[in-house]
């Protein structure tokens, strides 16, 4: 468990990009912090449907938006 998490992550038309995290808290400020840059993202090898993932996660979902309309004001 203490492994980390490999991350594969890119935008359409664009090349894929490598990172790897040391901790769950880790991966999820990422997925908050980069959500406009990621169409394809795949943990550890496992492909994540990023919007599947978001929409059955309300508490993510709602933070993503919060972090949107901060972006706008």
């Amino acid at each position: 468990m203490n492994e980390g998490f490999n991350i594969i992550y890119a935008k359409k038309m664009s090349r894929p990009k490598n990172i790897y995290l040391e901790n769950r808290i880790n991966v999820i400020n990422f997925m908050i912090e980069y959500n406009d840059d990621i169409d394809f993202l795949s943990i550890n090898e496992v492909i994540i449907d990023k919007n599947k993932l978001i929409n059955d996660n309300k508490l993510l979902s709602r933070i993503i938006k919060m972090k949107k309309i901060n972006n706008i004001t």
